[in-house]
């Protein structure tokens, strides 16, 4: 006998698609289970439960399956989801109408855990990369450089929904040197060997592998004083060498960060570091469109908040 589908089940299947692609409006980071949901986007009309609460309309699957698409293409991009044809509803002809069988709706409710599990993810594809701030040291230099800059969301609103559809804020040290003085040179290979460090809704994460990054120092973890969000320390005798991330929120809107290239005193003489360092930071932030239901369709965007240098190198 086949197994009768209760509205409830797409009920809740709307309810938790909503609380994904939806506005953040908790404010409370201890309460996890919905400030670290919401992407901030229009559900669209027409995509309410039924209001008698036993029969749901093919066009409210439909629009809660676009929503559905829109979600996962931002995630995992449009090349690893393939969408499935949207069921077609005939109130006059039963007969010519597609069942929403069990295998059908049981699907929907593992892709949407699968969506939950990948919330924080977002598709190369689906986002850009614009610069955020950036500073350039002295090309002879000693002892401590800090780059300190501010990130300044429109609301505290914005901020949570940017990190929770994967948002991030991107630092990528270098130096450039062609000479052979040792100090400079350990400067340089340390340096150049992070690649991107990723500040995330949770993390602080070089893709690398390189240095410690920090799993649980990200958007959500964030206190009115500096913590170690990662760190890289020179090779050998230059072991005391050290590149530092440091993050903090001046309010529940605006995030700081300082960049600190440590080069203590430790030999006699203390040789200087002969090449200028750069810390680029950059935004990537959440902007994509992906072709449903026959229209290149935004999937999610976020607007991309503002640097503000407080310190140069």
């Amino acid at each position: 006998m086949p197994t009768t589908i209760l509205a409830s089940r797409f009920n809740n299947l709307k309810v938790r698609v909503d609380k994904i692609l939806g506005p953040c409006l908790e404010t409370n980071p201890n309460n996890a289970s919905d400030f670290l949901f919401g992407y901030g986007q229009p559900l669209g009309a027409g995509v309410n439960q039924s209001p008698s609460n036993d029969t749901i309309d093919a066009l409210a699957y439909k629009l809660l399956y676009i929503n559905i698409q829109k979600i996962r293409y931002h995630q995992i991009g449009t090349a690893a989801f393939s969408a499935e044809a949207y069921k077609v509803g005939d109130f006059v002809n039963n007969a010519s109408a597609d069942k929403v069988e069990e295998a059908y709706i049981s699907g929907l409710e593992t892709l949407a855990t699968n969506m939950e599990n990948d919330k924080f993810l977002c598709h190369p594809s689906q986002g850009t990369i614009t610069a955020c701030d950036a500073s350039t040291s002295a090309t002879v230099w000693n002892g401590t450089l800090s780059h300190i800059f501010k990130v300044t969301f429109a609301n505290a609103q914005a901020r949570r929904e940017y990190f929770n559809s994967g948002g991030v804020i991107r630092f990528v040290p270098s130096l450039s040197y062609s000479g052979s003085q040792p100090k400079t040179v350990d400067w340089k290979n340390m340096l150049n060997a992070i690649g991107p460090v990723n500040f995330a809704a949770q993390s602080t994460i070089a893709a690398s592998g390189v240095g410690q990054s920090y799993g649980g120092i990200g958007h959500d973890y964030m206190f009115n004083y500096y913590q170690t969000a990662y760190y890289n320390m020179g090779g050998g005798v230059y072991n005391p060498n050290r590149y530092t991330i440091y993050a903090m929120q001046l309010s529940d809107s605006i995030l700081q960060f300082k960049c600190e290239f440590t080069d203590p005193s430790y030999g006699q003489p203390d040789e200087n570091v002969e090449a200028a360092v750069t810390n680029d930071t950059f935004f990537f932030t959440p902007n994509g469109t992906a072709q449903i239901d026959g229209t290149q369709t935004v999937t999610v965007q976020q607007s991309t908040p503002v640097s503000t240098t407080v310190s140069p190198l």
